[in-house]
């Protein structure tokens, strides 16, 4: 279960590049059938991890796990729309899936205007002195 009590806000936040500061946002609860869902995706993994590990020893879900951070690494250039991770979702299995981010969501529906390339930037490498700010929006 999250910890419903709001986070510290430990850092300095630009106003001018993402907007007015709210911690409301991280502190939300999820829903019940999004911590069903996690934990049963949690649960699923690790009994694959636990049949791979019976079958062919230690090494494959190593690999499996090695793979799969290899495979969740890749993004694309922020404002150039949502990273599909294609091979990560191939290899886990999730391609198959119709999810709920399949038709709702997209980015030609949004409402939000157009992410600044160079400030996005500037926060992933931390020279904006915003650093790891949990609330970047990617608002101008």
């Amino acid at each position: 279960m999250q910890d419903p009590t709001l986070p510290f806000q430990y850092q300095s936040h630009d106003s001018l590049r993402l907007g007015l500061p709210s911690l409301k946002e991280d502190a939300a609860v999820k829903h019940p059938v999004e911590i069903i869902q996690l934990e049963s995706r949690q649960r699923a993994q690790a009994a694959q991890s636990q049949m791979l590990r019976d079958l062919y020893g230690v090494a494959a879900p190593a690999k499996a796990q090695i793979e799969a951070q290899i495979l969740g690494r890749f993004t694309r250039l922020p404002g150039a729309g949502p990273s599909s991770m294609l091979g990560l979702e191939s290899l886990t299995g999730e391609l198959d899936e119709f999810k709920y981010e399949s038709y709702l969501g997209l980015p030609d529906m949004s409402t939000m205007p157009p992410v600044d390339l160079h400030s996005q930037m500037e926060l992933k490498h931390g020279l904006a002195g915003a650093g790891k700010d949990r609330m970047a929006r990617g608002l101008f």
